[in-house]
């Protein structure tokens, strides 16, 4: 079989809740790089080997997808065999709109598939796509905030609904929600903002206080059982996370003591980890999803590589997202945790082996393919531990926000 790169990037509606999520499928070569041996065809197999041999419920669960079409798609409906209700086929900003691409999206139109326009910049010339088209997203690194509107206004009097992508701050968000943007792609929720002078919210400080607490190297269990009882709905949720079927465990487990004996003590500070992080604001679910998924690749990328302390892997991979889930800089908020300096680190500078697992998984969730690499492990494998993860990811959100 060949190697496959998947990876997902989610797509929001304007009250921050997931719409859907683009997949990016690449084809490798032995060179591990972005050619491929035959462009459009290889590209298109791929996700055609892609939906037979995983399947698409699996990456967006019941969330709509946006799939890239090449022109070789396009030149015959029939090669598109992805059911019309839950995908939305992009079509390329490159494919050239003659007679027959035209028939042939007239022809899915009809089929019952949605149309998106990709990378959009008006053009006369563009015109037939534009009345075939239910969504254009527009790259709004491309345009002033000027062009933006005047193609906003165009396009929404044509009934069109519109997908701002490339959205990377606050300041731009708010400025396309006031223009009326149905849908937005991007690193916004990921990538924040910060505002001088701003503070945690009183929350986020009890969280960060836990989360210190949970990391200390000489935390004992009667300590943490401590820690845990102070905050019942806190308490709850942790003991009801550990008791899911997840867990693993047969007996039901009554107190953080008895979870520590039957889990041991680095799960168990992982768990509230995950829950704490999960508490500490309204960001998207997609935001928790992306921590723990990178936990979990980090995790597995150093199971694969033999190496020891795994559960620094996956606190690596988990606190990589703090700065985005608090709103602060990475380097103010590692000041209140005990965390070790090669750590720290590997979050702030992305230096060392878990600074090296770390690059490797935000390679792929970025599709950033040379960059993909990690302990000479093979691009399949790689792919294989980050397909896992998000599926893995998926389900331990689901626990946590039951």
């Amino acid at each position: 079989m060949p190697d496959i790169f998947i990876g997902r990037q989610p797509i929001f509606t304007e009250n921050l809740d997931i719409y859907a999520y683009e997949l990016l499928f690449r084809g490798q070569s032995d060179q591990n790089d972005a050619n491929f041996i035959d462009g459009d065809a290889a590209t298109s197999q791929v996700i055609l080997n892609t939906f037979a041999d995983i399947g698409l419920s699996n990456l967006v669960d019941d969330h709509l997808a946006f799939i890239n079409l090449t022109r070789y798609f396009l030149e015959d409906p029939q090669r598109i065999v992805m059911p019309p209700g839950q995908v939305v086929l992009e079509i390329l900003e490159d494919i050239e709109p003659d007679p027959p691409i035209l028939s042939s999206i007239e022809a899915l139109k009809n089929q019952g598939y949605t149309i998106a326009l990709d990378d959009f910049i008006h053009n006369e010339k563009l015109q037939p796509l534009i009345d075939l088209a239910d969504i254009i997203k527009i790259d709004i690194t491309v345009l002033n905030m000027q062009q933006i509107r005047q193609h906003a206004l165009q396009f929404r009097e044509q009934g069109i609904r519109l997908l701002a992508e490339k959205v990377e701050t606050y300041e731009e968000f708010d400025a396309l929600l006031e223009i009326g943007f149905d849908y937005y792609q991007g690193y916004f929720f990921s990538r924040p903002t910060v505002v001088k002078g701003k503070g945690l919210q009183g929350n986020q400080v009890s969280i960060l206080r836990l989360l210190a607490m949970v990391n200390n190297p000489v935390l004992d269990v009667s300590e943490l059982s401590k820690i845990i009882s102070t905050d019942v709905s806190l308490s709850h949720k942790i003991l009801k996370f550990i008791n899911s079927p997840i867990s693993g465990l047969r007996a039901k487990v009554d107190s953080i003591q008895r979870a520590v004996v039957m889990l041991g003590l680095n799960t168990i500070k992982n768990w509230i980890s995950l829950v704490a992080l999960a508490s500490a604001s309204e960001k998207p679910e997609a935001l928790s999803i992306l921590a723990l998924a990178r936990a979990r690749t980090c995790e597995q990328l150093a199971a694969a590589a033999g190496l020891s302390a795994l559960d620094s892997f996956f606190t690596a991979g988990l606190f990589s997202a703090l700065d985005a889930m608090m709103d602060q800089p990475i380097d103010e908020l590692l000041e209140e945790l005990p965390l070790d300096e090669e750590l720290k680190s590997a979050l702030s500078q992305r230096k060392g082996v878990y600074g090296e697992a770390l690059n490797c998984v935000i390679a792929m969730e970025s599709n950033q393919l040379s960059k993909i690499q990690f302990q000479n492990i093979e691009f399949a494998r790689l792919s294989e531990i980050y397909l896992k993860a998000l599926l893995w990811a998926d389900h331990q959100a689901a626990a946590i926000t039951a």
